[in-house]
């Protein structure tokens, strides 16, 4: 089976596929910290996929329809609210957030660098139920469904989603890999640059990261301890280069 594929029907509830869309977001109210998300529309992605909106099923995603920070799930704080409505309107996906605001959290920074544009992109995590693609054995499906699009986009697409079940909805502000460390550095040194997170929350955010970003191998827990210092210092160190 193509790799791509092989992927792509790996996909769970527990380990779903996740799909990155940068928007403009609409704060709705900064007392109650909602926001609406454009959560999901047909254009053709960096994957050279496409997801129908049509075809967005909600049944999972009704019993709880969380809201967190980078498809994690490990820790209470990496909760950042709920999604407390959906709907599809002109070719999209649109879902309002409702942040778990709370002086001191990684929802509140989350919500305040949201509020002044540092924070955009939102990411759907989705098991798909129907699709077709360019590898696909009997080509027919493969074929009416890419006929739907303009012709440059049909040269490029390879997977096309008919129909998919939504997990959860997510927003990277403390990434679990080197890249998603670096990413994270850089959006918090330009919202503490544009006064939207005070020195406090640098720190605290700094000490979140720390232990994401730190190895295994200590062998007892003043170990630990100490790798996880040293690692909060490098976070630091990055942010502050960012500056």
């Amino acid at each position: 089976m193509n790799p791509i594929l092989a992927q792509i029907r790996a996909a769970t509830a527990a380990n779903p596929l996740r799909r990155e869309i940068a928007v403009v977001p609409r704060v709705l109210s900064e007392d109650e910290g909602t926001v609406e998300y454009v959560a999901s529309d047909e254009t053709l992605d960096c994957y050279r996929e496409i997801v129908r909106v049509a075809g967005w099923r909600f049944t999972h995603f009704a019993k709880n329809a969380p809201f967190v920070n980078s498809h994690d799930y490990s820790k209470i704080e990496n909760l950042l609210g709920v999604v407390t409505d959906w709907r599809i309107e002109r070719g999209q996906l649109i879902e309002t957030v409702k942040y778990a605001r709370k002086p001191g959290t990684l929802a509140e920074w989350a919500f305040l660098m949201v509020r002044d544009n540092f924070l955009k992109a939102v990411s759907v995590g989705f098991v798909p139920t129907s699709m077709v693609s360019m590898w696909d054995s009997d080509k027919k499906d493969w074929l009416a469904e890419a006929s739907k699009e303009k012709p440059e986009v049909a040269a490029q697409v390879r997977v096309i989603y008919r129909e998919q079940e939504q997990i959860e909805l997510s927003q990277c502000i403390i990434g679990a890999n080197p890249n998603a460390l670096a990413k994270s550095c850089a959006l918090i040194a330009r919202a503490y640059k544009g006064g939207t997170l005070d020195e406090q929350a640098v720190q605290s955010l700094s000490a979140m990261m720390a232990p994401s970003h730190t190895s295994d191998t200590a062998d007892d827990s003043a170990g630990a301890v100490k790798l996880s210092l040293r690692t909060k210092a490098a976070v630091l160190a990055e942010i502050q280069r960012q500056l």
